[in-house]
């Protein structure tokens, strides 16, 4: 017979250990849980539209929205608002599984010409005459792929201001730690020729305050950007969503 073993003896010893180990992995669910992935509230990455859904209104620097029914809703960029260039939109998405799909159009007026015009003529005298055409239409179609933590899409947009603007950009979104993304892009802007653009920064997406912050590299030649600085500009985004 084999002798008896009493009750905390150093042979039980070995089965208090891996207990410990399964009551801690099983009492931290939040552990386990997959990440909530990427949301940037006003539905933007830095320049591009994000393939998202705007599921509540929302409003923000770079956009304001009212949702009215099936993924549709009513938004303007509130920062071109408050630059003379009013403008309103329709955007339409939809999420199917892992897969994003968004189309847009909008309309803007440019009523800052005279003012613009005055400033850039006063900072640069050899300029004899600066008037920016902003005003028309654009459209804009998104293709994206949620991955997990990761998003990727492509962006195609159409406008016609004084000119035809065409535009390709790809982008990606990782989701790294509870609402914090951070953000890249990348393309071409086809006027006349194919022109490098790109983008990165990072973006929170609360349950309702959304913030976002970066650097894109823009066109000297754009008429919206004239001058002779470095082509980088910043990007700043700031919004509540009323969930």
């Amino acid at each position: 017979m084999s002798p008896s073993r009493r009750p905390g003896a150093p042979g039980g010893a070995r089965y208090i250990l891996p207990c410990i180990l399964a009551v801690l992995l099983l009492s931290t669910p939040s552990s386990a849980e997959p990440p909530p992935g990427v949301r940037t509230n006003t539905a933007r990455l830095m320049g591009t539209d994000a393939a998202e859904v705007i599921d509540a209104p929302v409003l923000g620097l770079q956009r304001g929205a009212l949702p009215l029914f099936a993924g549709l809703v009513v938004d303007t960029s509130v920062f071109a608002d408050v630059m003379l260039a009013p403008n309103v939109g329709l955007r339409w998405a939809v999420a199917a599984g892992p897969h994003r799909v968004v189309l847009g159009a909008r309309y803007t007026h440019f009523i800052g010409g005279s003012v613009y015009s005055d400033i850039v003529e006063s900072e640069t005298p050899s300029l004899q005459r600066f008037e920016p055409e902003l005003s028309g239409p654009s459209v804009y179609g998104v293709y994206g792929l949620v991955l997990g933590p990761l998003l990727v899409q492509g962006e195609a947009r159409y406008a016609r201001y004084t000119s035809d603007y065409l535009s390709f950009t790809g982008g990606a979104a990782l989701n790294f730690a509870g609402p914090w993304s951070v953000v890249g892009e990348a393309g071409v802007r086809v006027k006349g020729g194919a022109t490098f653009r790109a983008a990165a920064g990072i973006r929170y997406g609360g349950e309702n305050l959304g913030f976002g912050l970066g650097a894109t590299y823009v066109d000297l030649s754009d008429p919206a950007v004239p001058g002779e600085e470095l082509p980088v500009l910043p990007v700043l985004d700031l919004s509540w969503t009323f969930r």
